[in-house]
C-alpha cells in the first residue's frame, strides 16, 4: 500500500525540541517510518501560533521552511520537494522517494497582507490552512466563529491565482461557507473528521462533506482521539478552552499548556481504531468514495487511536478498514488514490 498524508506538524517539533528526524522515538513522523510505511507524499505544515511567537510569525515560518529544505537536502536520496504534480507522480511511480509538500497552517505569517503569499509561494508553499485561531483573514472554531474578512476574501482569490490549495480545517462554519462561495478551485479540509460521529466543532457536518465532495475536493481523515471519540472530545474541550483563554490573556506559557493538557487527558483511554474507520465509512456514505484521503495531524496531537503510534503504524489502519468491510479498491483510494487524483488536477 502507498500512503499520502495531507497534514503533519512534525517540523515544528523537530525545530522546537531539536529532535532527530532519522531516529527520534518521540516523533510520530520519522524518515524510517516514512520509508517502512511507503508514504509517497507527505505534507509538512508550518504552524506558527501567534501566542508563542508574537510579532515573529513571518520569521518563524521561514525558519520552518528552512528546516524542511535542510531535511530534503540532507536526505535527498529519499525526499524530494514537490511544487508540481510531476514531482508527485515521479515519487509515486518510483516508490523510492517521498515527495514533500510544504503548507502553512494559519495565515498569520502573511502579516495581514494577502500579497505576502507570493513570498511563500516562491519558497515552495502549495497549501494554506487559512486560519488556526482567529486572524485578520478568517474566524475559526477556536475563536469568534466569524467568517472571512475583506482581506480574507482577497486572500482566497490570490490563492486561486497563484495555485495555492485552500484548506478549510479550523475555519468556522461561516468561514467555511464564505470560502466555498469564493474559491474557484476545489478546496480541501486537510485534517477533519465527521461531526455526525464525533461532535467536535473542528469536524465537518454532512452538508460540508457533501459540498467539498461535489466541488471536487478531498478531506483528510485525521487521527487525534479528540476528533474521533465523543467522550474524549468532551474532556478535551474543557482543557482546550482553558488553554486558549490563557494564551489570549497571556497568562499561560506553552509549558503550562502542556501540563494542563497532560493532567486532564493522560488518564483517558485513546480512541479505538475501529471508531476512526467509522468516520471513514460515514464520510464515504455522505460524500462518495472519491472524497476521502488521509490527514493524520501526526505530531500535532497527543492521543492517537489505539495501536497507532506513528506513520509506521499505517498498515494497521488498512487492516482495520479491511476488517470493517471496506473493499480494497476504496482503501486504495483513501490511502493514496483520491489525494493523488486531486493533486493531478490542482498542482
Amino acid at each position: 500500500m502507498k500512503f499520502i498524508d495531507l497534514h503533519c506538524d512534525t517540523i515544528a517539533r523537530i525545530v522546537g525540541e531539536n529532535l532527530d528526524f532519522t531516529k527520534s522515538e518521540t516523533l510520530h513522523v520519522t524518515l524510517p517510518g516514512i520509508i517502512s510505511s511507503n508514504t509517497v507524499v507527505q505534507v509538512f505544515a508550518c504552524f506558527v501560533m501567534s501566542a508563542h511567537h508574537p510579532d515573529q510569525e513571518f520569521e518563524v515560518c521561514n525558519a520552518y521552511i528552512d528546516a524542511i529544505e535542510t531535511l530534503m537536502e540532507k536526505h535527498k536520496d529519499r525526499l524530494v520537494p514537490a511544487t508540481s504534480f510531476k514531482h508527485l507522480a515521479d515519487a509515486v511511480v518510483s516508490r523510492k522517494k517521498t515527495a514533500v509538500i510544504i503548507s502553512i497552517e494559519g495565515a498569520t505569517p502573511l502579516k495581514g497582507d494577502p500579497a505576502m503569499l507570493e513570498h511563500f509561494y516562491q519558497r515552495g508553499v502549495r497549501l494554506l490552512t487559512i486560519a488556526w485561531d482567529d486572524n485578520t483573514f478568517c474566524g475559526t472554531v477556536f475563536g469568534n466563529k466569524g467568517g472571512l474578512t475583506k482581506s480574507g476574501e482577497e486572500l482566497i482569490r490570490y490563492c486561486n491565482e497563484l495555485g495555492v490549495i485552500v484548506d478549510v480545517s479550523h475555519a468556522s462554519d461561516k468561514a467555511f461557507y464564505d470560502i466555498a462561495a469564493i474559491t474557484k478551485i476545489p478546496f480541501v479540509a486537510s485534517h477533519s473528521n465527521a461531526r455526525a460521529v464525533c461532535p467536535n466543532d473542528r469536524n465537518l457536518s454532512d452538508d460540508m462533506i457533501k459540498l467539498i465532495a461535489d466541488a471536487g475536493g478531498v478531506i483528510g481523515l485525521t487521527y487525534g482521539s479528540g476528533f474521533i471519540q465523543p467522550e474524549y472530545y468532551k474532556h478535551e474541550l474543557v482543557c482546550r478552552n482553558k488553554i486558549l483563554k490563557g494564551f489570549k490573556d497571556k497568562t499561560l506559557t506553552p509549558q503550562d499548556a502542556r501540563k494542563i493538557s497532560h493532567d486532564a487527558l493522560s488518564k483517558l483511554a485513546d480512541a479505538p481504531l475501529c471508531l476512526l474507520v467509522e468516520h471513514a465509512r460515514h464520510m464515504i456514505g455522505v460524500g462518495g468514495e472519491d472524497c476521502l484521503a488521509l490527514g493524520s495531524d501526526f505530531d500535532g496531537v497527543d492521543s492517537l487511536p489505539r495501536t497507532i503510534s506513528g506513520v509506521h503504524s499505517l498498515p494497521k489502519l488498512v487492516l482495520e478498514m479491511e476488517k470493517q468491510g471496506i473493499c480494497p479498491r476504496v482503501i486504495d483510494k483513501i490511502c493514496h488514490g483520491n489525494a493523488l487524483g486531486y493533486f493531478e488536477h490542482i498542482l
